[in-house]
């Protein structure tokens, strides 16, 4: 492996007009500037395609594709690409790899290296590139998500910033990234040099996402069962059954804050939050100061965020948290009640009291600082004992079903779920 590295004297020329890759005695010049007419054509001709259905038709041909014609070191990229998604990372390089081999599938003549492409002033380009991120957030990421195939940030891949560096895709691609980077790396090169069939890798990497897909659909349908056949659905006994579940499952932060939602989910659905609305979840990438979020459950009035909640697990110390709340809560009037919600007991010493305080004077919201426990008490505390089991009720199939990718209109959870299944199915038996 040294003396490989030692002869591959691959490089990348950067200059003011143009870029110029050396890469396995191959010279290849990428222009920077407006797109040119052909590659306006390509453009246009990719996403009428997609427009009219072109994954959909992909992956009903898939049952009788002859895979053939791929070379068993494509199936092994392939494989390893999909195998390298874990809770955290690696779903962003398989959005871009599928995308890259449908962009390729339809238009052969388009280098899937140069993501940015674009006929308007002040904006990076390269002549023959195209805006991936368009065609990504119009086509591929909906139509992933929908399928069940890859649970990416709805707002396409390229949220993920750094897939969006201004260099060609290759090995020297420098961008800091998480997950299977020279799998992914390795599929582009061999899409480039047509080593890779393009539409070939796409009904393949297809088939890998569905069936995976389909293993975890069947453990949806299973924990689903399972949540609806459980017998202690009183509310202590759930309220324990949940305590106990975001303590001991992986990525405990994650599961308190879809828990807690589950909850103000019931309370929805048992006609318990008045006129206001429930929002759905928001993802785990989205900026709440961007996208105007004060908490992880928020209760409207209209457009008006009235209370909001944050979850914060393995974090008993808010003072900090407080300075955060008070410039949400100063630039979205309309707040009455915003807190937090510990998986433990709060801290509430001094400093941390008088601050809630005094946030609380100067905005007019009535700010809380709760454990687990009291937040629940708070939220039920006018609720007979009768309804409060129905709610808990609904209160178990909401969580199941959030993990289970059944509620993705409420609850679109990005993150890969087998694991929070597999911990709930071994809870719920």
């Amino acid at each position: 492996m040294a003396d490989e590295k030692k002869k591959d004297d691959s490089h990348l020329d950067v200059y003011l007009d143009r870029y110029v890759l050396h890469q396995n005695d191959v010279v290849t010049t990428y222009y920077e500037g407006f797109q040119n007419a052909a590659t306006q054509q390509r453009y246009e001709k990719i996403n009428t395609v997609l427009a009219n259905g072109y994954l959909y038709d992909v992956m009903k041909e898939l049952p009788d594709v002859d895979f053939t014609e791929l070379s068993e070191n494509n199936k092994v990229l392939l494989k390893r690409l999909v195998n390298g998604i874990t809770s955290e990372v690696g779903r962003a390089l398989v959005g871009v790899a599928f995308l890259q081999l449908t962009i390729k599938s339809i238009a052969p003549d388009q280098s899937i290296r140069l993501h940015k492409g674009t006929t308007r002033r002040g904006s990076f380009s390269w002549v023959d590139g195209i805006s991936m991120r368009t065609i990504d957030s119009t086509y591929s990421t909906p139509f992933l998500r929908e399928q069940g195939l890859l649970n990416v940030n709805k707002f396409g891949v390229f949220m993920t910033r750094s897939l969006a560096e201004n260099y060609p895709y290759s090995k020297l691609y420098k961008a800091e990234m998480r997950g299977p980077f020279t799998e992914w790396i390795d599929i582009v090169d061999a899409i480039e040099d047509e080593s890779m069939p393009a539409k070939q890798g796409l009904y393949y990497l297809m088939a890998q996402l569905k069936n995976k897909s389909d293993a975890f659909n069947t453990m949806a349908d299973e924990v689903v069962s399972l949540a609806n056949a459980y017998k202690d659905k009183t509310f202590a006994g759930v309220s324990r059954f949940m305590k106990g579940f975001f303590n001991e499952t992986e990525y405990s932060a994650r599961a308190f804050e879809i828990v807690i939602h589950g909850f103000m989910q019931a309370m929805s659905e048992s006609h318990m939050l008045g006129d206001l609305d429930l929002s759905p979840m928001s993802q785990m990438r989205s900026a709440n100061k961007k996208h105007g979020n004060i908490g992880d459950v928020e209760l409207k009035d209209g457009r008006v965020i009235v209370e909001a909640w944050d979850a914060k697990y393995g974090k008993p110390y808010l003072r900090d948290e407080l300075e955060e709340l008070r410039d949400k809560i100063l630039t979205s009037l309309g707040v009455k009640v915003a807190g937090f919600i510990a998986d433990s007991n709060v801290d509430r010493r001094k400093d941390v009291m008088n601050r809630a305080e005094e946030i609380s004077l100067e905005t007019g919201v009535d700010i809380f600082l709760f454990s687990f426990d009291e937040w629940l008490e708070y939220q039920t505390k006018r609720i007979a004992k009768p309804e409060l089991d129905r709610i808990a009720s609904r209160w178990l199939i909401a969580v199941v079903e959030s993990f289970a990718q059944r509620r993705l209109e409420m609850a679109p959870i990005d993150e890969p779920c087998e694991a929070w299944v597999q911990d709930l199915i071994s809870k719920l038996k």
